[in-house]
């Protein structure tokens, strides 16, 4: 039994081995991809930060000057 289970540990140790220098290898197209991803989906996500623009009235009316003291 303590075989097999070296055996499993051994054949896992080995695959993550290699799944991680393959993974270090790939890293540039790796995080190309990633680059590219976000690239796409941020124009969406900038729009959608930004708060609304309020109306700006065609006509103002006159000043108040209430509260202010004249010298």
């Amino acid at each position: 039994m303590i075989k097999i289970l070296t055996y499993i540990n051994t054949a896992l140790l080995g695959l993550a081995v290699s799944v991680g220098t393959l993974a270090y290898f790939q890293r540039g197209k790796i995080t190309e991809s990633i680059m590219t991803e976000v690239q796409k989906q941020l124009p969406s996500l900038v729009k959608g930060a930004m708060p609304k623009i309020p109306s700006v009235p065609k006509m103002t009316g006159g000043a108040s000057l209430q509260g202010i003291p004249f010298k």
